[in-house]
């Protein structure tokens, strides 16, 4: 919107601009709005969920609400983008609503609400854009508009509800998430997708690392349901704007798996009724690996995103190789 109004022309300068105002103006949001956000009321089955009872939670509110106001301001104007932030608001409201409600909404409400701004994404996504088809180790396989439209529709869930599972340690999410963007942004700038779209990815890590400096262990703040539906369906967006939603496993592989396995185990057992499946398997795997082999919150941060930055480095590199 900025290059509308102004006689002035988007390059690099305006992208750094817009990352280091992102930092500031999140930064002091958050701590100008951390007393009016409402309480973590403590997760019963989480490991040392107690701890965060009485936390300030909801704050995914704010450092979202930042990065839609400079994508607005400092990205090119396309109505795509325009439609791609009020699904993002629409995501981080229904995320944050349910961090204010005494009782949780419920994974049905939740679900639907869930499926129809994946669904509008999706069909955001093929309105604007030519390419419908996935493609692995070169092999591409073009799909049908339909058939697109569900695939990227579940892909979109996925990516939602994989990253909502994945916030539960001091740290982990804004970390892994940072990692996975900052992946994105590579894919985008060596493939030539876009600089806008590159730009998007640094203005939300700019955005995350302000959160981080009142996130990290032990946290003053949660990001709650408010951040993690945020950054979910934004990741999602990034993998179809890649042109291969597959990029989605490589950038984001850490969420998936943290995220995946809990739901997979949930799903696994309702449809067969083997309540033995994965017995021994905590869930989400960072609580496993806090209560079954006792590594503190800021060994799962500083792990997980080991792994991430292994993962991430490995797709960025063969995309050098190609």
């Amino acid at each position: 919107m900025l290059y509308t109004i102004l006689p002035i022309s988007y390059d690099m300068r305006w992208v750094l601009v817009s990352v280091f105002l992102t930092f500031i103006l999140t930064f002091f949001a958050i701590k100008s709005g951390i007393d009016r956000l409402p309480k973590d009321q403590g997760r019963k089955f989480a490991v040392n969920g107690e701890l965060s009872k009485g936390k300030p939670r909801g704050a995914g509110l704010i450092f979202s609400l930042c990065c839609i106001f400079v994508f607005l301001v400092f990205v090119p104007f396309r109505w795509e983008y325009l439609i791609y932030c009020a699904l993002f608001a629409l995501s981080m409201l229904s995320g944050y609503f349910d961090d204010r409600s005494s009782n949780s909404w419920g994974e049905l409400k939740k679900g639907l609400l869930d499926l129809a701004i994946c669904l509008a994404a999706a069909a955001t996504y093929l309105a604007f854009n030519d390419s419908h088809s996935i493609s692995l180790f070169g092999w591409v396989l073009v799909l049908p508009k339909w058939l697109f439209l569900l695939v990227a529709t579940f892909v979109l869930w996925i990516s939602i509800n994989f990253t909502n599972c994945t916030d539960g340690v001091d740290g982990l999410l804004g970390t892994v998430s940072i990692l996975s963007l900052a992946t994105f942004a590579a894919i985008f700038l060596l493939l030539g997708r876009g600089l806008d779209l590159a730009q998007m990815s640094l203005v939300f890590i700019a955005s995350l690392l302000a959160y981080l400096v009142f996130n990290a262990s032990p946290s003053q703040i949660i990001m709650g349901d408010a951040g993690s539906r945020t950054i979910g369906i934004f990741l999602g967006v990034l993998a179809l704007k890649s042109q291969n939603m597959l990029f989605l496993i490589p950038a984001a592989l850490v969420i998936l798996l943290d995220g995946g396995i809990g739901l997979f185990k949930l799903l696994f057992i309702r449809l067969t009724k083997i309540k033995g499946f994965l017995k021994s398997v905590r869930t989400p795997l960072h609580d496993h690996a806090r209560y079954k082999w006792s590594w503190s919150d800021t060994q799962v941060g500083y792990r997980f995103a080991i792994i991430q930055v292994l993962v991430s480095a490995l797709c960025i590199a063969a995309l050098l190789l190609q």
